[in-house]
């Protein structure tokens, strides 16, 4: 599944997941960018800045995944920011 938004936001990503207790600021540094991507994964995950009806409210993408791990399988997330993200699931 492909899209031509703004990608994700490494930074911005990495920022919530420490704030929510995730991961330390010294893992951090370590982390590498899929390692990042998946805390979108996380339960209630969200960077949405605003919440509305159909964003911001960090349901969704773990569900989706727990699933496709109830099936054995994976997803693969690759972004650039500006350009578009990438998610193969295998």
């Amino acid at each position: 599944i492909r899209d031509d938004g703004r990608g994700l936001n490494k930074s911005k990503i990495l920022k919530k997941a420490i704030e929510r207790g995730l991961v330390s600021e010294s893992e951090a540094i370590n982390l590498s960018e899929s390692e990042i991507y998946n805390f979108i994964f996380a339960p209630g995950f969200s960077t949405a800045d605003k919440i509305s009806d159909i964003s911001g409210r960090g349901v969704g993408m773990n569900v989706v995944n727990k699933l496709i791990e109830e099936f054995k399988g994976k997803i693969l997330i690759q972004s650039e920011e500006g350009k578009g993200s990438s998610f193969t699931l295998s």
